[in-house]
């Protein structure tokens, strides 16, 4: 589900792949309400509205659905598209690909407790999956033999 407030207008817009309905969308002014009343706001003429958009035709694309919505709404464009299995799945790589690609640098930090390189650790690489790890945090296993990161053996 996607819940967009918009406070200097008292509304919110709820969008839930699987659709709405009077329960929900009743549950989510309340939730809002509650929300904004908790932040000192005046709520007494807070209202909930949802758009027509596409309705998921699966189990599990409910989070792609929502994200894209969100996306739709951040650009001011309709909410209206593609949501065929093949769609959903080329949206699945582009959420992929864009995390990957907006993602920060984890090539210095420990893929065990995901600390940053201090100049005096020492580190040891995984031979078959190739992540790096503080000797010490994978309990400093001999570094003259292989060695397999605990993922790997």
């Amino acid at each position: 589900m996607l819940v967009v407030m918009y406070p200097h207008e008292k509304k919110t817009l709820f969008l839930d792949p699987l659709g709405e309905g009077k329960g929900k969308t009743k549950v989510c002014l309340q939730s809002t309400r509650a929300f904004m009343r908790m932040k000192g706001c005046k709520v007494s003429r807070w209202t909930c509205s949802t758009l027509p958009h596409n309705r998921q035709q699966d189990s599990t694309s409910c989070g792609v659905l929502a994200l894209k919505f969100a996306e739709k709404i951040l650009l001011g464009e309709s909410i209206e598209f593609e949501s065929s299995q093949k769609a959903v799945h080329e949206l699945r790589l582009d959420i992929a690909t864009s995390l990957l690609r907006e993602s920060d640098d984890l090539s210095r930090l420990c893929f065990y407790c995901g600390m940053e390189e201090q100049d005096e650790e020492h580190w040891i690489c995984c031979d078959i999956c190739q992540q790096w790890y503080h000797h010490q945090c994978v309990q400093r296993p001999p570094v003259d033999k292989p060695y397999l990161c605990p993922g790997c053996t």
